[in-house]
């Protein structure tokens, strides 16, 4: 049965007065003997037809005529809300309002009203026996290819009432999808959805395969900074926004199509129309929004703790700054030119050699004088702790201001590299409790609200609603408890990608260099990282697709 708008307006004209009823009211007026099967009706604007070429009236008119209950009208689309269809089952008769039927001169109420044959839309409505290609929006008759008009080669208009006519296949892919939506909503969102998303990216095993090389070499390019130069520093920003704008891309792209009930498509955009804006700044500039309204507050007090860290060494760096500035390797010292800290290094181990070369004389002597005198040798020799104390300590000062000369060259060490991290979180965590706590529920909060900024990034695609908090917090409060499902999920995926991370960290570790770190592990943790994204993606979309009458999201 072609589906029918409850709420669409259908004119009636009785006896050259036009009335006007929704729909669904059209049923009761045949019921109450106020709309005839010859009677002119048109839906909204078009030309006019007898009620009885509507095949969607046909039901009632049959069941008037053998005096059986009318048919009951049930939705049948979740993406037009008012959508329905009618089935022909007995059901208790709906009381009739006197004052919402029109008033006919004549006397239906002793009529008898005849039956009215049955309307088969697969067939076309002026052609007996041929299949009809075309089915009407408005009066939902079919025709055959040479019955509606045509304007412009694609456009066909309903020889009867003048609505637009769609091709029947594609009014049975819009039916299908209805019926999917129905099935989807019904089921609800689950554990089913999550394998579902965990296996898309494999249908489209060439875009999955690009789509992660690409970003495993946008994720290289971002550690180009490192290395110094502002050529290199430029390279990674962009590296880093293009995979931004890569990840996001897939997300929007994905949220876009689930939503319209596209549940097959590719999770890659179509880059056969690039646009810089649309597929690249765009989306990164969506990112950042997401970044913002989760991590903002995150952000704010790392930048408040680092300040408080910094300060309260400040005075403590003044105080032994001078003593600092005469150790070779210290920070302060390595403020000096390399030659200079190279000529005191030298001059360090130029007084190591003389005292070591006087040492070895005092011994000398002081074993000659042994031979000498037999009853000295039962005397135990004095030893010389201050001096190797104080030559251990210059030797120790030597070879840290030589590590220090390479790592200005090189670049840090793993080991300086922890320390320093070590040193800067004990420092943070040294602040009063309280800006502790605040700092642990901002990163809570980012971690709980993310998604939701996804999602809203995703089927609005504007900077504005993304980075409003109130959008998200509304998204969170329509999606209910498939929130909580949502949160579950993204937490098995954060998990993975941590575990994957550690296990190629500790496997390549032996690959791990100074400036740009340990390569191999961050291709191919970037090769994961990137699956799991576009997963997320298909979980969101998912969420989406099967929330979308609480979202208010258009489907189609």
């Amino acid at each position: 049965m072609q589906e029918q708008n409850l709420n669409e307006v259908w004119q009636v004209d009785v006896n050259g007065t036009i009335y006007e009823a929704p729909f669904y009211e059209l049923g009761e007026w045949i019921d109450g003997g106020s709309l005839l099967p010859e009677d002119k009706v048109r839906k909204g604007n078009l030309r006019w037809i007898e009620a009885r070429r509507v095949p969607a009236l046909v039901p009632f008119f049959n069941a008037k005529a053998n005096g059986e209950p009318m048919p009951v009208v049930i939705s049948t689309t979740v993406a037009e809300p008012a959508a329905a269809e009618v089935v022909e089952t007995p059901s208790e008769e709906t009381p009739v309002d006197p004052a919402a039927a029109p008033l006919a001169d004549h006397s239906l109420a002793s009529q008898q009203i005849p039956s009215v044959a049955a309307i088969d839309p697969s067939i076309c409505a002026l052609h007996t026996g041929i299949e009809s290609a075309f089915l009407c929006d408005g009066c939902a008759n079919g025709f055959c290819k040479a019955c509606p008009n045509s304007y412009g080669g694609t456009v066909k208009l309903c020889p009867l009432c003048g609505a637009m006519c769609r091709p029947v296949g594609e009014v049975r892919d819009s039916r299908q999808r209805a019926e999917s939506d129905l099935r989807a909503v019904s089921e609800g969102f689950g554990m089913s959805d999550f394998f579902s998303a965990m296996g898309h990216p494999f249908k489209f095993k060439t875009s999955l395969f690009f789509g992660a090389v690409m970003f495993m070499f946008l994720t290289l390019g971002k550690g180009a900074g490192a290395m110094g130069g502002i050529f290199m520093v430029v390279g990674g920003i962009f590296a880093g926004m293009s995979a931004n704008a890569l990840t996001f891309g897939v997300l929007a792209n994905t949220i876009n199509n689930f939503i319209q009930g596209k549940l097959d498509e590719n999770f890659m955009p179509d880059f056969d129309d690039f646009s810089v804006w649309e597929d690249v700044v765009h989306p990164f500039f969506l990112s950042i929004a997401a970044y913002i309204s989760s991590f903002g507050p995150f952000i704010l007090v790392l930048i408040v703790g680092f300040y408080l860290v910094t300060s309260s060494v400040s005075t403590k760096m003044d105080a032994y700054k001078s003593d600092l500035e005469k150790i070779p390797g210290t920070n302060v010292y390595a403020g000096r030119e390399l030659v200079d800290q190279t000529g005191d290094v030298k001059d360090a181990l130029k007084g190591i050699d003389e005292r070591q070369m006087e040492r070895s004389k005092r011994l000398t002597m002081a074993a000659g004088d042994m031979d000498e005198d037999p009853a000295s040798a039962a005397e135990p020799t004095p030893q010389v702790d201050d001096e190797t104390r104080e030559q251990e300590e210059l030797w120790a000062a030597a070879t840290e201001s030589q590590k220090k000369s390479l790592e200005s060259t090189l670049g840090k060490s793993p080991e300086t590299e922890a320390r320093e991290q070590s040193e800067m979180i004990q420092a943070f965590l040294g602040l009063a409790a309280p800006l502790v706590v605040i700092g642990a529920i901002a990163f809570l909060w980012g971690l709980f609200f993310f998604p939701a900024a996804c999602a809203v990034a995703g089927y609005t695609r504007s900077f504005a609603a993304t980075i409003n908090p109130l959008v998200g917090l509304d998204t969170i409060k329509r999606f209910g408890v498939d929130y909580v499902k949502i949160l579950t999920m993204a937490f098995v995926l954060l998990v993975a990608s941590i575990v994957v991370t550690g296990i190629l960290g500790a496997v390549f570790a032996v690959f791990n260099l100074p400036m740009v770190g340990n390569l191999p592990a961050t291709a191919l943790s970037a090769l994961f990282t990137f699956y799991l994204s576009a997963v997320f993606s298909c979980i969101l979309g998912y969420a989406l697709y099967k929330s979308a009458d609480r979202l208010g999201l258009s489907r189609g």
